[in-house]
């Protein structure tokens, strides 16, 4: 009997944490006026139809999940969605745990497709933290702002739209992937400040601009071509202005202090590419005024015939083995020329005379003729 209690006992347990599910964040807020709190949310809303031969569909799966509880204490109209938000005598406060959205679309048609996607998410680890601030917004996590206004923070960052299709068998596409990467914004009495990415600090300070290491990009294809572009800005490290004013970081390892319009940047790195279809060949092209284009089209056109190469005597040309050499016939007329000089045109056979003057001559006396019988009448 008392095996089978201890039986049913371990079942029910074991059951128990079987069936157990992740806890949600807790809610509260304490000496706050307009408050809105919200735990994780998970949404996949989708619609589709199909109609003679023509499909469509949309999609955008969208989340909010985040650990911890959200906390307004003092504060006026605090927003917080997630988990891990606190919010502290502040006014005007937005804080959001990481997001991730999935947007897609998709059509076809006869054969033919085409689809289209932009994936986003805004990350980040820790909680947000919004203390005697006004108007701050934090997205992620890892945020903290304290005595300061209009402040906006986001945690890292990634967005990869993509578009493709298939036309009549041939394959395109296309994507522009951009990121912003690094950990933890902190914001201290500082007014207009605006944080990206991570591994941000602000203080004291008015009109900043704060981004971690950005990577972007493109990439195209079609059929057995690809080209891409990626292009990095900084590579991590912490961005810190304080005491100034207008100051602009990006990248990753820049300082201002005291400070009036300061642009920084890390290293820009760009390494474009491209390349076809495995197999193909450069197209032959004759180096104008040294290569003919004829023999470079076909080379094949200025080798020896296989009669020459084999030694066998042309048509018109006999030759007798071991008999003696005797110089080429010429044509009846042609003026006989020393070997190597160039050849000389127009003579009259045998005499080297230019041939041009006896046809003038032989004009001259034809027409003195013509006149002569015209006027005796003969």
């Amino acid at each position: 009997m008392k095996a089978k209690c201890l039986l049913v006992a371990a079942t029910v347990v074991a059951l128990t944490l079987g069936t157990a599910q992740t806890a949600l964040a807790d809610n509260s807020s304490t000496g706050s006026i307009g408050a809105v709190q919200v735990g994780n949310v998970a949404a996949t809303p989708s619609a589709g139809t199909s109609q003679s031969g023509t499909t469509a569909a949309v999609s955008a799966p969208t989340s909010i999940a985040g650990t911890g509880d959200n906390t307004a204490s003092n504060s006026v109209g605090a927003v917080q969605a997630g988990g891990g938000n606190m919010s502290s005598g502040s006014t005007g406060s937005v804080q959001s745990s990481p997001v991730s959205s999935s947007p897609s679309a998709s059509a076809g048609a006869s054969g033919q497709s085409a689809s289209a996607g932009a994936p986003v998410t805004v990350g980040g680890s820790g909680s947000n933290t919004a203390s005697s601030s006004t108007g701050a917004v934090q997205l992620g996590g890892g945020n903290s702002s304290a005595g300061s206004g209009g402040v906006a923070q986001a945690g890292s960052a990634q967005a990869a739209p993509a578009v493709g299709a298939s036309i009549v068998g041939e394959a395109v596409s296309a994507s522009f992937p951009v990121g912003v990467s690094g950990s933890g914004n902190n914001a201290t009495a500082s007014n207009g400040a605006l944080q990206l990415g991570g591994g941000n600090t602000v203080a004291r300070s008015s009109l900043a601009a704060q981004s971690g290491a950005i990577s972007a990009g493109s990439s195209a294809g079609a059929g057995g071509t690809a080209a891409s572009n990626p292009i990095t800005v900084g590579s991590g490290g912490t961005n810190s202005a304080a005491d100034s004013v207008g100051s602009a970081q990006v990248g990753g390892g820049n300082t201002s202090s005291g400070s009036t319009g300061t642009v920084q940047s890390g290293p820009v790195n760009a390494s474009p590419s491209g390349g076809g279809s495995p197999g193909s060949t450069p197209t032959s092209v004759g180096t104008f005024g040294l290569t003919s284009p004829l023999a470079a089209a076909s080379p094949a056109a200025a080798a020896p015939t296989p009669a020459a190469a084999a030694g066998v005597p042309l048509q018109g040309n006999r030759t007798v083995e071991g008999g003696p050499k005797r110089s080429v016939r010429k044509t009846f007329g042609q003026t006989k020329t020393p070997a190597g000089s160039p050849p000389v045109l127009d003579q009259l056979p045998y005499t080297g005379l230019g041939l041009l003057l006896f046809v003038v001559l032989g004009l001259g006396l034809l027409a003195s003729g013509l006149g002569t019988r015209a006027r005796f009448g003969t």
